[in-house]
């Protein structure tokens, strides 16, 4: 068997992985690092997004598109589908009231966050780590501090 579990990897979909959103829409204070990326640099944000959910460069189509569109049609056009990519690839099937786009449109900053927190609550830093080719921590279970003299 081939499988990513049959490797010993990591599966961001498995059964030990929620299927919710660990964070809410406007959970932002439990990342503020995350958050400020977010709010301030949405372009910048949505590219380290697109690298990792849809195995594409830092600078894409979808971050110009952003970057030049403006919330409304950046917002539907690139953060909804990325959303809804992560969510198909993280097995989440919680949705927002609005759905994914919509939700996008309206809380653009807000939902850049939580899925960038998403990511970072998983480990998840590659798209090799997303795919299930990578462990989701890349540091040895036996791994342990040692005090400095």
């Amino acid at each position: 068997d081939h499988s990513s579990s049959a490797r010993g990897l990591a599966d961001p979909t498995s059964a030990n992985m929620s299927d919710k959103w660990s964070t809410g829409l406007c959970g932002c204070c439990s990342d503020c690092e995350t958050c400020m990326i977010s709010f301030m640099l949405p372009s910048v944000a949505l590219g380290q997004q697109n690298k990792i959910i849809n195995q594409g460069d830092f600078f894409s189509l979808s971050c110009c598109l952003f970057a030049l569109a403006g919330p409304c049609l950046g917002g539907c056009c690139c953060i909804g589908p990325n959303q809804t990519a992560l969510k198909a690839k993280l097995g989440i099937t919680e949705s927002d009231c609005l759905g994914d786009s919509c939700c996008a449109v309206v809380c653009q900053y807000c939902v850049l966050s939580r899925m960038g927190r998403e990511l970072k609550a998983r480990g998840i830093y590659s798209m090799e780590q997303l795919n299930g080719q990578l462990p989701a921590t890349l540091a040895p279970s036996n791994m342990t501090m040692i005090k400095a003299k």
